[in-house]
């Protein structure tokens, strides 16, 4: 996961003296469909968590010169706690469904008119009911642990038309299970999907089955498929390797593989002497090899050769956790056995390493300005973050780069553009 500094980027290694400018702007215009983040955004939405509050204000500070902020809430509660933030011009709105990770909740398009719609996927809770049917060993649990699962995902499953009233936008309607960590498009006719998330969501589709669905999405005339996202990206609460167990999505774009423009792809990137030092390093190392060799193959839906660039990851992020036999599902500090396979045989008091799913991928980017994690603080050099900052700086050559610290957000495997959702312009 993380990136030894001798070897960072030497294959660019201009571009870190002199960071080659890909571009502000796009070639070409937008086109009609779901809509890319580096296209001109006209407002990001946000919700609000006391759990996730420094992330928040932190998001706010470093947003709100460059876009209209408008926050979307569960209650009247985190609605005061919104207006009590120390910044003007903030809408609040409130939904009860609303949850802090809004990019899951919906996606945005644009439709025949130019106007803002909405891509209506159907909600899994994160592929919940799956995972439940692995976590218990007791017929009754789980079965209230899978019953639970789908009556949370269909109270969810509103939340992107409750978008789209609110906005008088249109709906487009799909089959598919999928949240917008998952949707990378280049907003002119390319999407990069993970084949290990969509097939998790859509069990009982094959590949070629949910492609078909996809081509059916507004704007999407060509998929490009990635086998596996990062090592630590599992799914929900899960072992990794030996000792090692996270939280995640189970395979989000997001963390992972990014457009910076029409033909320019971000990727993540542990090098050889960190998969040398840490065994998530090494496993992430063998899944973007195979990802790099499949984006440098591919063409975009005009027949056009990508650029890829490596973006060094961040120093493993990790804690000890020690087992109990009861936890809170909704604190991340806490683990209990109930969260493996029973074939794993987890004891009560077995002392694990929790790993933290970071990656500077999870950015945000909006008109004049790209957020990114900020991982000084949490045992990565700032030289490397450095590198990052001059590497972004090509990319998205004209905008501002700023860094803000998500780690509430890693923990449970998110960050910002997790809890962020861009509405085009």
């Amino acid at each position: 996961m993380n990136l030894n500094r001798r070897h960072a980027l030497q294959a660019l290694c201009a571009a870190c003296a002199a960071p080659p400018a890909f571009g502000i702007a796009a070639a070409t215009p937008p086109e009609l469909g779901i809509s890319a983040d580096f296209d001109p955004t006209a407002a990001v939405w946000l919700s609000y968590h006391e759990g996730h509050a420094a992330m928040t204000r932190g998001l706010v500070a470093a947003l709100q010169a460059h876009v209209k902020l408008r926050f979307l809430v569960a209650d009247e509660a985190a609605a005061e706690q919104v207006r009590a933030l120390p910044f003007t011009g903030l809408e609040v709105n409130v939904q009860a469904q609303a949850s802090f990770f809004l990019r899951d909740m919906a996606v945005f398009a644009r439709d025949a008119q130019g106007r803002a719609s909405i891509v209506d996927f159907v909600a899994s809770q994160y592929g919940a009911a799956a995972w439940c049917l692995r976590r218990y060993a007791v017929p009754k649990d789980r079965q209230w642990c899978s019953t639970h699962a789908r009556t949370t995902a269909a109270e969810r499953d509103g939340l992107d038309r409750e978008f789209a009233k609110l906005l008088n936008a249109s709906v487009h309607a799909s089959p598919l299970s999928l949240e917008g960590g998952g949707v990378e498009v280049n907003g002119r006719g390319l999407m990069i999907a993970c084949e290990e998330l969509h097939r998790s969501r859509n069990p009982g589709l094959s590949r070629a089955q949910v492609e078909q669905e996809l081509l059916h999405l507004p704007g999407v005339r060509k998929v490009l498929w990635l086998p596996m996202g990062l090592a630590e990206d599992v799914l929900l609460r899960a072992t990794i390797t030996g000792p090692y167990v996270a939280w995640g999505a189970g395979g989000h774009t997001d963390e992972f593989v990014r457009f910076a423009d029409e033909r320019t792809v971000l990727l993540a990137w542990p090098d050889d002497a960190d998969a040398a030092e840490h065994p998530m390093a090494r496993l992430n190392r063998q899944r973007m090899q195979r990802n790099w060799e499949l984006l440098n193959a591919a063409t975009d839906a005009q027949g056009q050769r990508l650029r890829v660039i490596k973006v060094p990851m961040p120093r493993i992020v990790q804690r000890r956790v020690v087992l109990s036999d009861h936890a809170r599902i909704d604190a991340s500090e806490q683990w209990s056995t109930d969260y493996f396979a029973p074939r794993e045989r987890r004891r009560v008091g077995e002392t694990l390493w929790q790993v933290a799913t970071a990656s500077y991928l999870n950015f945000v980017v909006a008109n004049g300005v790209v957020v990114l994690p900020d991982f000084v603080a949490h045992g990565t050099s700032p030289e490397r973050q450095d590198r990052v900052r001059r590497l972004f700086a090509g990319a998205f050559h004209g905008r501002r780069i700023e860094f803000v610290n998500g780690i509430s957000a890693h923990w449970v495997g998110g960050g910002l553009h997790c809890a962020t959702l861009n509405q085009p312009g």
